[in-house]
């Protein structure tokens, strides 16, 4: 018999850790709004990259409290996990503190190598991606994990 049980805080480590995509829900005037996003846990906490202009960071700076969602099932859903995190979100706009977050994205999600090094590659326009883009971190205030096993 399959049963449902509680993940424990670090089984919620690194499933959180080797997840490829989670989702973000805001707060919007009248409504929520839920986005997926590439993302790193890191030192406790969620972080992404996101353009310094949109509808989620426009939601953010009116009201940091966010829910993060990372999740995954087989087809017949016998098997399943998933972590939601109550938090604040915050922006960071200084590069020097975004850098080592896009270094870990790098790290993660493509072929790691040095953040100035990616940059450099054609096609690539590190000023003008640094002044697009901003880093969102989320500070858990509550985690759960829910698991169901065969």
């Amino acid at each position: 018999m399959m049963t449902t049980s509680e993940m424990n805080l670090e089984e919620i480590k690194q499933f959180l850790t080797c997840s490829r995509v989670g989702r973000i829900s805001v707060s919007l005037e009248t409504s929520p709004y839920i986005v997926p996003v590439g993302y790193v846990y890191t030192e406790g906490v969620i972080a992404f990259h996101t353009c310094m202009k949109g509808l989620k960071v426009e939601a953010i700076r009116k009201n940091p409290n966010v829910c993060f969602e990372v999740d995954e099932s087989a087809s017949d859903a016998s098997w399943f996990k998933s972590v939601i995190i109550f938090g604040k979100a915050t922006i960071i706009e200084e590069r020097s503190k975004m850098v080592p977050y896009l270094q870990k994205l790098i790290d993660k999600y493509r072929v790691p190598t040095d953040f100035d090094e990616y940059m450099s590659k054609p096609g690539r326009d590190k000023e003008k991606e640094l002044q697009a883009v901003r880093i969102c971190i989320i500070t858990p205030e509550k985690i759960t994990g829910r698991k169901r096993c065969a």
